[in-house]
Parts: structure tokens; C-alpha cells; sequence
């Protein structure tokens, strides 16, 4: 019966922090990045990041899915652009699990978790970008080159320059943007188990508390 009700809570939740995701994606909170004008960062981000702390890494995938199917439906540039968004958050979310499984404590998980997350979501952004400006839409690279070029007061002297450079400030975006959906959601969560003695009302344990637990108990004791 207990396992039963903790199933049906981490559903609910996961669902509701997902459709909280969808909705502020369907809200004007962004703000475009000024190098390159078809990216922005928004606050759509944040609940999936609270639900990987909140609940776990099934939960926040599961969040992630209803945040990328109402983007199929609702979103700009569909299947497109809400795939690349979900690729996105998921590659930024496996960085945040591995971060918190292998460290001690839980700053050095989230530190650790958004380096790696950075890591992989710029990766496979690039990988996603060169193949859609590349092959599929031109008229991207044409946009975002002459985008660049005046941001920066230069011309390219080459398509492969302006595309290393496009992707650069891709990849610095795609940082930034990791930072600013984990940090208010890890202080946030952080606030409330605190204020809470170490338990969220209703959901009880925290996520990422009992993973850094476990890699500390696991992690092999000096001599």
C-alpha cells in the first residue's frame, strides 16, 4: 500500500511539474539571446530541474515528455524544434543524475551535475545544429551568421568560420542557459527541505539528498 501511494505521488507531482513547464513555455517568459536571434532563454526549464530534485530521475524524464508533447502541439517550429528543446533538457538532466550519484555532498553533486549537463547538452547540440543548418535549413546559418557578424562587428572570412563561430555561441548559450534553470531550482528546493528539517510536506524524502547519501556511503574509506 505504501509503495502504491508513492507511486501515484511521484506521478501527480511529475505531472503537474511538467505541465508547469509547458505552460511558462507557452508564456512570453524569455528573453531572446542577442547573438543569435532563434534563441532564447526561458523559465520552462526550471520545474523539470525541480522534478530530478525533487522526485528523481524517472519522474523528470517523465516531466520532460509531457513538456516536449505539449510542445509538439503547441510549440514553434514543431517536431523540430520542441525535439532539439527535449534533447536538450535530457542530456542536461543525465549530467545533473551523474553529478549527484558520484558526489559526497550535495553542492559538490550540483556543481558537478551542471558541468557534466553542460557538457553533454552542448555536445549534442552541436551534433543537432550542424546537421539541421548544415543540411536541412541553410537559411538558418545565413540567419544566424549575419546575426553574429553584427553582433560582432566582423566578416567571416568562410561558412565553416561563421559555423565554428555560430556554434561557440551556441554552445556558450546552451551553458548559460543550464545555469540559470539549475540554480534557482536547486536553491529553492534547498530553501524548503531546510526550512522543512530535511523533508518536502507530502513527497517526504528529497531526491538528490538521498543520492549524494548513497555515493558517500558507497565512496571507499582511507586507511
Amino acid at each position: 500500500m505504501e509503495r502504491r501511494r508513492r507511486i501515484s505521488i511521484l506521478t501527480s507531482s511529475s505531472t503537474c511539474l511538467g505541465a508547469l513547464a509547458a505552460l511558462f513555455a507557452t508564456l512570453p517568459l524569455y528573453v531572446y539571446y542577442p547573438l543569435i536571434p532563434y534563441l532564447r532563454f526561458e523559465l520552462a526549464e526550471i520545474p523539470v530541474v525541480l522534478s530530478l530534485l525533487i522526485l528523481g530521475p524517472e519522474p523528470a524524464i517523465f516531466s520532460s515528455v509531457i513538456y516536449w508533447a505539449v510542445l509538439l502541439l503547441v510549440g514553434e517550429f514543431s517536431p523540430i524544434g520542441p525535439t532539439m528543446k527535449f534533447v536538450a533538457v535530457f542530456t542536461m538532466l543525465i549530467g545533473l543524475w551523474l553529478g549527484f550519484k558520484i558526489s559526497k555532498n550535495s553542492k559538490m553533486g550540483v556543481f558537478l551535475g551542471s558541468c557534466l549537463g553542460c557538457a553533454l547538452r552542448a555536445i549534442s547540440m552541436t551534433i543537432f545544429n550542424y546537421i539541421i543548418l548544415v543540411f536541412m535549413f541553410p537559411e538558418f546559418l545565413r540567419l544566424a551568421t549575419a546575426s553574429v557578424s553584427t553582433a560582432l562587428g566582423i566578416e567571416f572570412s568562410s561558412q565553416a568560420a561563421a559555423l565554428l563561430m555560430i556554434f561557440i555561441f551556441t554552445a556558450i548559450y546552451n551553458v548559460l542557459h543550464v545555469i540559470l534553470s539549475v540554480t534557482p531550482a536547486y536553491l529553492l528546493v534547498k530553501y524548503i527541505v531546510e526550512a522543512k528539517r530535511g523533508r518536502i510536506p507530502i513527497i517526504g524524502k528529497t531526491w538528490y539528498i538521498e543520492a549524494t547519501k548513497a555515493a558517500s556511503r558507497q565512496a571507499p574509506q582511507r586507511s
